[in-house]
């Protein structure tokens, strides 16, 4: 009878983990503090969670959800990064279910461009990889417009999305007074 509650428990718990989807590798952004990873819950149940350093679990150990902080982890796939197993009343253990972590990152750049008169006209602004937001003050679309901008250090931030994951990039840029003369005298 024990091996057939045994058995039963298992396939349930197959079934009811069956119900949620993620995929594998999981795509976590780098230097991510809050992911989330949950199994179907199953009354009775104690939840052991193994998580692969660097990576901790922040909340929910003993339970069918936790919350893990990958911030410290670097780019790459952690091959089984998150795993967990339960025990139900009995002591029954189950097997492991295991997923791959593949922490993603992107590093975008900014062409450098400058130094500029505040007369200067607007100059296009460049950035890899294509398809990102740039901002700032002097920002007018996809251009650095220094007589917008005026006089000073301005910083241009260029914002990058893909994957649900946001990478930032930045460059400061410099724009100087232009000269005032006094009007030309005769003596």
């Amino acid at each position: 009878m024990k091996k057939l509650f045994t058995l039963t428990a298992l396939l349930l718990s197959n079934i009811l983990l069956g119900q949620l989807t993620t995929i594998n590798p999981d795509t976590v952004c780098y230097q991510t503090a809050g992911s989330i990873y949950q199994v179907s819950n199953a009354p009775g149940y104690v939840y052991n969670w193994t998580i692969l350093a660097p990576g901790v679990i922040t909340a929910g150990q003993g339970t069918n959800q936790i919350t893990v902080d990958w911030s410290a982890a670097a780019p790459g796939l952690i091959p089984n990064g998150v795993s967990v197993d339960a025990a139900n009343a009995n002591g029954c253990l189950s097997a492991a279910s295991l997923l791959d972590v593949f922490i993603y990152d992107v590093t975008p750049t900014i062409t450098a461009i400058g130094p500029f008169c505040e007369t200067d006209p607007c100059v296009p602004l460049a950035a890899n990889p294509a398809g990102g937001v740039f901002s700032g003050v002097g920002v007018v679309g996809g251009d650095f417009c220094p007589n917008v901008a005026g006089a000073g250090g301005h910083t241009i931030t260029y914002t990058y999305t893909n994957g649900g994951c946001t990478f930032d990039a930045t460059i400061n840029v410099g724009v100087s007074t232009q000269p005032v003369l006094s009007p030309i005298q005769h003596n």
